[in-house]
């Protein structure tokens, strides 16, 4: 299975926070998913770690993906900004831009994981939560 990430679970995961839902942890530990990041919430966990609003750095992140062979920076391209939704503020529509895109360019669909719920009122991708 190919799932997409928001920020806020993909931190959640990374530190253990019992915000994050079973079944999206179930899915972001599954070694056998690949696990796909949006570029932008890579930005995001840097803005708000220099921000001083969540504890994981943004070496720490990067360090992980590195390591895990399951795991894919995706990036913002023409692509993902042409499939991006123009109902979402900015910041959702890319992630939702990076789970279509992703869904085309790898030839499966791609769930969701978030906890947004714009993005889940969208119904424009399947969500998992």
């Amino acid at each position: 299975m190919h799932v997409v990430t928001d920020t806020h679970p993909w931190v959640w995961f990374l530190t253990g926070n019992s915000r994050l839902s079973p079944r999206a942890n179930a899915a972001l530990a599954d070694s056998s998913n690949l696990i796909i990041i949006p570029s932008i919430v890579m930005m995001e966990i840097r803005y708000l770690y220099q921000h001083k609003r969540i504890t994981l750095s943004f070496e720490e992140t990067l360090q992980k993906v590195e390591s895990c062979a399951n795991i894919l920076i995706f990036p913002l391209d023409i692509s993902v900004v042409t499939l991006s939704p123009t109902s979402l503020d900015i910041h959702d529509a890319i992630i939702v831009g990076t789970a279509l895109q992703s869904s085309e360019e790898l030839g499966q669909p791609s769930s969701l994981i978030t906890i947004d719920k714009a993005i889940t009122e969208s119904r424009l991708v399947p969500i998992i939560w």
